[in-house]
């Protein structure tokens, strides 16, 4: 039989597989026989050798190398995991990308939108804005959790994050939870904020509550002074309900595209991933910056065999530097363990959406980026200093990722995913889309943009790119996302060591 498949650049040696494949089928591309018979079984999706590939030769795709090959590959037959070693094991051998400051390109200008969208928000007293008004109520130790989580419970159009943690933990890390919990409350999503604790934490209630009291509505509640958590309940709920009514009376005011600050992540991801969803992400983000906004990206180790793009993007030498020494520290932390970073992750998901190593999915996600220069690396609960392209520094884990990508301001997020997954986040919109016609078909109850008519060639990249624009003004005006109806809140703390 005919099967057609997706060759990217006239460099690869591998091409995609648009539909199963058997042994004896005849490959095509743009509707030309290329001559290849498939010597094996190869789902849609992974990848075939265009030309025989020799053991040791590098694997090609989009013009990146994304592994080698561990064995003698025939033309036709499968390339996969099996037979490809992944090149990040050798990661600090091999990298070489000297950073070049003339290589640094501006967005072009048809990214201009010269009839900007009408855009409403809740402007916060410091300038930011919000796109919802939510009352969040954080708790600040995991001895505190029980009266959080009820409140939650009980009234869900109020917001509340539990605490892993709380006390005797080393002071970086009593640091970095600080770091967190103000990233969190200072979001501009939230109107108004409590801090709930029991009162001998290492995070204190009232110290939070005062870096924040003169940046909007906030109050803090501790167990140990109401002398009973019954009672501090009833004080909390009280002052929640309050939170919540002052905040009904608010009224959105007419705001821009420089307003917005977007998160870009993708999770559970497949071959669809790379080259559709996420360089539509890009585009879109692309968009936002052009016109004055701010775009954040995430998951710090799907960079690796990546980073030479976000090195070639970076505004200066120390942006550059400072990429890179993020990813030592993570690489050089698994090397502690006994381990490799590419243990980890490529997920087994993605490995069965055709993804074979973490130099692969790393070309999908730096492209949420899009095209823009990087101004800075932001730390967990760091705020960007200015509108631009920002990297953040946190992990892969889609709750982990999302948490700290609104712990960095993040009003609203485009989220690609290949496979399918429901996952949402408490304080930040997030628009669920996809480029694989799979996920489409059986996922579709959970995604709010369909980007597959561009594998099947019945949608241009722009195109991709503006319809997620489109989408997300009128999620920021505030139609609900899919996630927000179904009540998807999921979220997860960066790993701590923990309490000694």
């Amino acid at each position: 039989m005919i099967k057609t498949v997706i060759r990217y650049d006239s460099d690869d040696n591998v091409v995609s597989a648009l539909q199963d494949v058997e042994p004896g089928d005849r490959i095509y591309i743009g509707g030309e026989d290329t001559g290849i018979v498939a010597g094996d079984h190869i789902p849609s999706g992974h990848k075939i050798a265009y030309r025989p590939i020799k053991k040791g030769d590098f694997i090609s795709k989009l013009s990146h190398y994304i592994g080698t090959a561990k064995a003698d590959i025939p033309a036709g037959g499968y390339v996969h995991v099996h037979n490809v070693a992944d090149l990040v094991g050798d990661w600090k051998n091999q990298y070489k990308h000297p950073y070049d400051p003339n290589g640094v390109k501006e967005i072009d200008d048809k990214f201009i939108i010269k009839n900007p969208p009408k855009l409403y928000g809740y402007r916060r007293p410091g300038g930011l804005v919000g796109f919802r008004n939510h009352v969040l109520v954080l708790s600040t130790c995991a001895c505190a959790n029980q009266m959080v989580q009820d409140l939650g419970s009980k009234y869900r159009d109020i917001i509340a994050i539990t605490n892993p943690t709380g006390c005797v933990i080393l002071p970086n890390e009593t640091q970095n939870m600080v770091n967190l919990l103000l990233g969190l409350a200072r979001n501009p999503n939230v109107g108004a904020v409590i801090f709930y604790g029991l009162g001998c934490e290492n995070v204190e209630a009232e110290y939070l509550y005062d870096q924040i009291k003169d940046e909007k509505r906030a109050a803090f509640v501790r167990a140990q002074t109401e002398g009973s958590t019954p009672a501090s309940f009833e004080k909390l709920e009280k002052i929640a309900l309050e939170m919540r009514d002052e905040l009904a009376g608010q009224e959105r005011e007419e705001v821009s595209v420089a307003d917005i600050r977007l998160g870009t992540k993708c999770g559970a991801s497949d071959w669809t991933t790379t080259i559709v969803a996420n360089p539509s992400i890009g585009y879109a983000s692309d968009l936002v910056v052009k016109n004055g906004g701010i775009s954040l990206l995430g998951e710090t180790i799907g960079w690796f065999g990546g980073e030479q793009m976000l090195v070639s993007q970076s505004r200066t030498q120390e942006v550059a530097d400072r990429i890179i020494s993020m990813l030592t520290n993570y690489y050089n932390n698994a090397l502690a363990a006994g381990r490799h970073i590419e243990e980890a992750n490529p997920s087994p998901g993605n490995f069965a959406g055709g993804i074979t190593t973490l130099n692969e999915k790393a070309l999908g996600n730096v492209k949420k980026g899009g095209t823009a220069p990087v101004e800075g690396v932001l730390e967990v609960g760091e705020y960007p200093g200015r509108h631009g392209f920002y990297v953040t520094n946190n992990g892969a884990f889609d709750p982990i990722s999302l948490l700290g990508l609104t712990a960095s301001s993040a009003n609203i997020i485009l989220f690609s995913t290949g496979r399918g997954t429901p996952t949402g986040t408490p304080i930040a919109p997030a628009i669920k889309l996809t480029g694989s016609p799979t996920a489409s078909d059986a996922f579709h109850a959970h995604l709010d943009a369909d980007l597959s008519p561009v594998v099947k060639g019945k949608m241009t990249m722009d195109e991709a790119g503006w319809l997620l624009f489109n989408e997300m003004i009128e999620v920021a005006n505030g139609k609900l996302t899919i996630a927000e109806k179904l009540g998807h809140r999921e979220y997860a703390f960066p790993m701590l060591m923990g309490s000694l």
